[in-house]
């Protein structure tokens, strides 16, 4: 039965994954927006991740790093969570913590301070900085 909710699941994240691929997150797609971008004009650590994953999907590894450099750390982390959490599922694991829980707790604080500095800094009007906002490269 586990096993055939975790293929569901799998299943639904290929999709998703195809079906951004497919359409290109513009200003006027249909797309969520950023709540904080759209009141205050600021870039939060995730504006530009969906347009990332999209670009990243389609082998525009530059283009990704242009819209958020900090997918490279965020995106890798996300899937590791979600795989932990998969297994958990598939196994039943309710027992202590293993290494790399161990090691990611520890890790948890410089990441968010991490965080914290990618949001400051992108979001100083100073031309190295400003490379840090998502913006599109030029052909």
């Amino acid at each position: 039965m586990r096993g055939g909710l975790v293929a569901i699941v799998l299943v639904g994240i290929a999709c998703g994954a195809y079906f951004l691929a497919v359409h290109v997150p513009t200003d006027d797609s249909f797309y969520p927006k950023c709540f904080l971008h759209s009141t205050t004009g600021l870039h939060c650590p995730g504006c530009g991740l969906t347009r990332s994953l999209h670009s990243a999907l389609n082998g525009r590894f530059e283009q990704m790093l242009a819209y958020n450099i900090f997918s490279v750390l965020l995106l890798p982390l996300i899937a590791m969570g979600f795989f932990r959490v998969m297994r958990s599922f598939v196994f039943n694991n309710s027992k202590k913590p293993n290494l790399v829980s161990r090691v990611a707790s520890r890790f948890a604080p410089a990441l968010l301070v991490l965080m914290i500095l990618f949001f400051i800094l992108r979001n100083i009007p100073v031309y190295p900085l400003t490379l840090l906002a998502p913006h599109e490269l030029t052909p």
